[in-house]
């Protein structure tokens, strides 16, 4: 029994560090903010930067097959999510997205190689790394990437149109006033990590009862999308508050 244990035991180690061996470089790099794309390159490695949003059905799709690619080749390539948020973030003004997933592809010396959209950006990296230009993300024996890809591409560009055609529509209209300030006093028991979207654009770090007093005010609803820093998803404001 003791023996049998033991073997388990070793097993589960061999299995875990072979998971964790494997594991695919990703990380993400910003939500929203302005960036520096040449300050997240990996010496040696190729560099996507996969530009996204939470609510971009395509940029979903196109996730796991991002993901798949970076565990198989985990020693030549690295992926750099950037979270747009929204049309009017800072980091989607600073590279001026109009359509994801958008694709910037770095080479291991640093040298930009490709950007654009994701069919073609992987497809000069595939080539890259030696599977040469037929793109398929997917294992043996799994669905190939390149139909959902130009689905993607198209729901992209759809997406692109729909969001310029607001924004033309939203400069005739009368702006909406910006919140006034709130006081940033700090306090140790409640640590301003929540960022909140503020009329399209994502704003904070805030305190809770910051928080709260921009509810007080109007300026945020119950359903209002609230995130706490470090977190990939969206929060309601009534559930941070409740």
């Amino acid at each position: 029994m003791i023996r049998t244990t033991f073997l388990c035991s070793v097993c589960v180690a061999i299995a875990m560090a072979a998971i964790s061996a494997s594991a695919g470089d990703v990380q993400t790099i910003t939500h929203g903010r302005e960036v520096d794309l040449e300050d997240h390159l990996v010496p040696g490695k190729h560099v996507i930067f996969d530009f996204y949003a939470d609510w971009c059905g395509p940029c979903r799709a196109l996730e796991p097959h991002l993901i798949e690619l970076a565990d198989r080749h985990a020693d030549q390539l690295a992926i750099r999510k950037v979270d747009i948020i929204n049309w009017d973030s800072a980091v989607s003004r600073q590279y001026r997205v109009s359509s994801v997933p958008y694709l910037v592809l770095y080479g291991p010396n640093g040298n930009r190689l490709a950007a654009g959209d994701a069919s073609s950006v992987l497809r000069t990296l595939t080539g890259a790394l030696g599977e040469g230009t037929n793109f398929s993300a997917q294992p043996s024996g799994g669905t190939s990437i390149v139909p959902l890809l130009a689905i993607a591409t198209i729901f992209a560009v759809t997406i692109g149109l729909v969001a310029r055609r607001r924004k033309t529509a939203g400069r005739t209209a009368s702006p909406t006033p910006r919140p006034s300030p709130v006081d940033t006093t700090s306090n140790p028991n409640d640590p301003a990590i929540w960022f909140a979207l503020l009329q399209g654009s994502m704003e904070g770090p805030f305190t809770r009862s910051q928080l709260d007093e921009l509810h007080r005010r109007g300026d945020l609803g119950n359903n209002a999308q609230v995130r706490r820093r470090g977190d990939a998803n969206w929060s309601t404001l009534r559930d941070v508050l409740d």
